[in-house]
């Protein structure tokens, strides 16, 4: 590119017309730079994650440019629209691709002159097949390579802005401005015209003018086809574009491919002169900064399909043909870019592994955690990883020195003066660590059978109820069994989802409470809960306990295991649709009923039951004593440890089974009978 010190004639405007030029008349064009609104790499990161994800597409753009001595291509987000309006306020727009890489090392590795070079044949194809006659937009093609670290925002562009390196073209006189050809009243039937012109149309056109001083504007084709006809007439013919460039004696880069299309479809044309209108300025102006220019070609050679070359790759701000970056990680709200880098991992999963992921039910998931310890810990941030926004805790306790090394979300400070409810902190550390988390904490005490201090308890009762009620999935990860009933005999009411995690010191279990069967008529059978397997009601565990029994003492990995398994089945769960059968399946796999694991030789196991119809917490007997005699039930709940035993049946079942006759087997019976494994 010729510098502007070369190029441009620092005389007045009245002067233009006496000015000369060096004798070395071949033209130079002034090349396109290319601007970038912020809000265009944000919709880039929109289209890649949500539309493109990994596939490497050519995606169709949209560029604009101005005749206002303004030499770039700016792109917004508007960019990626197809439409454009009318009533854009006069600029000219250009249609383009870009194609954005996966990776890094794919951006950089490509071959950048074939590139170019498939770029350019696409041009080439357009003006061969007159489709970018039909449509000019095409003729200041354009095309983006670029990378997008989507987890930093730092974007990777180069942009190339293919041509035709031949043929070359020389200027016939010294270009002139157009008022010294023009009369005013042409000036107004130029902006008249180019105002009736559609928006794809008023970047190339052509011009008529006569000796009576009446002038035409049409549209390029139309002047292509009056070209075409070759017959001589009064009238004078100009061709028209607007010219970006801010160079006096250097027009646009757009000429070079217009020159080149005009010369293809009009061969006679190579041998004349063309008198090419710059149009510089704007309809308010009357376009009175246009230049005239006397343009010939210098050699047909390059017409020749083996001839044809293209340039165009853009240079830097330092004139060095190199990619450009841009960092936008500063001016990123960090809430937002938390949230997106988030999402980022996981629809990657949805990307390569899992393209049938229902993601959105995850996030949308309102989840409630009873329990704030170490369990209640790790499925918290087992759900944060997984995209879940709204999380509640529920724990009457308060952080204590032994809890932040095994318990995740408290630290050090949360233990001094023993003053920090455990639900509240485990709800703020949850939005330190991701803003937006929509996290709560409620301190409450769980009423518990067995415990008479709960008689008067039933506040907490409602309370416990309505935040069932209101959220989706019921973590029960507390560290006795009698706090595990109420919670689970109130999800059975509400039809909620309930998954308990239980420890032991080298085991656990992992089970999803049963739920309603949507069809009855098919004769499936609901599952179990986590008290279905029991034939004692819960009471008072902590009695006469001394410490150690008090306390839950595990290996520090199993309640990592547990914790990340719940919330898998969790996931999992939800991803089906009706189907609540144990080990259905879903696009990640089984979704088993219950989980039950063994550290000590590392075994696993998914066992599955159905639902007993005396459990003391599922079963339809407790769940309408409780409906019909709220007060009496809780009452007798409280204070009588055999309540739940009498009222399902099970105090009765127990009593049958001791009142079994067993006859005892003596060696004489053994002997008589045939061998022992023969009676077995």
């Amino acid at each position: 590119m010729a510098s502007s010190t070369e190029t441009a004639i620092t005389t007045n405007n009245e002067d233009y017309s006496k000015t000369s030029i060096k004798d070395e008349t071949l033209l130079r064009f002034e090349p396109l730079s290319s601007c970038l609104d912020p809000n265009f790499w944000f919709k880039v990161c929109q289209l890649k994650l949500e539309v493109d994800k990994l596939d490497e597409v050519h995606r169709p753009l949209i560029g604009y440019y101005t005749s206002n001595n303004n030499p770039y291509m700016s792109f917004d987000c508007s960019s990626f629209n197809q439409e454009v309006n009318d009533e854009t306020a006069f600029k000219y727009i250009a249609r383009g691709y870009c194609l954005n890489k996966n990776t890094i090392d794919s951006f950089k590795i490509c071959d950048k002159n074939e590139l170019l070079k498939e770029f350019g044949e696409r041009l080439l194809d357009n003006f061969h097949s007159g489709k970018a006659i039909e449509d000019p937009s095409i003729i200041p093609a354009f095309d983006v390579l670029m990378y997008t670290d989507l987890k930093r925002y730092i974007f990777y562009y180069w942009f190339a802005f293919p041509s035709f390196s031949g043929p070359k073209y020389c200027l016939n006189d010294v270009p002139t401005l157009l008022q010294n050809t023009f009369s005013p009243t042409q000036f107004d039937l130029l902006v008249y015209g180019f105002k009736n012109l559609k928006i794809n149309q008023r970047g190339f056109f052509g011009v008529v003018s006569t000796k009576e001083g009446n002038l035409t504007v049409m549209t390029l084709k139309e002047y292509i086809d009056l070209l075409k006809k070759d017959t001589e007439s009064d009238s004078d013919g100009y061709l028209v574009f607007a010219d970006p460039s801010d160079l006096l004696n250097n027009p646009g880069w757009p000429l070079r491919n217009l020159l080149y299309l005009i010369l293809f479809h009009c061969p006679s044309m190579r041998t004349s002169s063309l008198r090419v209108i710059a149009l510089r300025g704007s309809p308010t102006t009357k376009f009175s900064a246009s230049m005239l220019f006397n343009i010939k070609v210098s050699s047909e050679n390059a017409f020749r399909q083996d001839a044809i070359k293209f340039v165009g790759w853009e240079k830097n701000s330092k004139g060095i043909f190199c990619p450009k970056y841009v960092d936008l990680s500063k001016t990123m709200d960090s809430t937002k870019q938390a949230k997106e880098s988030v999402d980022l991992n996981l629809k990657l999963m949805k990307w390569r592994i899992a393209p049938d992921l229902n993601l959105d039910i995850v996030a949308q998931s309102k989840c409630l955690i009873i329990g704030a310890g170490t369990l209640g810990c790790c499925v918290a941030r087992n759900l944060m990883a997984w995209g879940v926004r709204n999380i509640t805790f529920i724990d009457n306790g308060k952080v204590s020195y032994s809890n932040p090394v095994r318990q995740s979300l408290y630290r050090h400070s949360h233990c001094i003066n023993s003053n920090t409810y455990k639900a509240i902190a485990a709800a703020d550390v949850l939005r330190e660590i991701h803003p937006e988390i929509n996290s709560t904490g409620v301190v409450m005490s769980i009423p518990m059978p067995g415990h008479a201090a709960n008689i008067d308890d039933h506040k907490n009762v409602d309370l416990l109820s309505k935040l069932i009620e209101d959220n989706d999935i019921i973590f029960l990860l507390t560290d006795s069994r009698e706090s595990r009933w109420l919670p689970t005999m109130l999800s059975t009411l509400h039809n909620k989802l309930a998954i308990t995690a239980a420890l032991g010191f080298e085991s656990y279990l992992v089970i999803r409470h049963g739920v309603k069967i949507p069809d009855v008529s098919t004769g499936e059978q609901k599952l179990g809960c986590y008290f279905c397997n029991d034939v004692t009601a819960p009471g008072n565990s902590l009695v006469d306990k001394t410490l150690d029994q008090q306390c839950t003492v595990t290996r520090p990995g199993v309640s990592n295991i547990a914790g990340a398994l719940a919330v898998e089945l969790f996931v999992s769960y939800i991803q089906l649709k009706y189907n609540v059968l144990a080990n259905a399946k879903c696009c990640l796999g089984i979704v088993p009923h219950s989980i039950r694991g063994f550290i000590s030789d590392f075994q696993q196991i998914i066992p599955f039951t159905s639902s007993f119809f005396q459990c003391i917490a599922c079963s339809t007997i407790v769940i309408n004593d409780f409906l019909n005699k709220k007060e009496e039930f809780l009452n007798n709940v409280f204070t009588n440890p055999n309540y739940l035993e009498d009222l399902t049946g099970l105090t009765r079942l127990k009593n049958e089974f001791e009142n079994i006759e067993i006859f005892e087997i003596n060696d004489s019976d053994v002997e008589d009978s045939g061998t022992y494994s023969e009676r077995v």
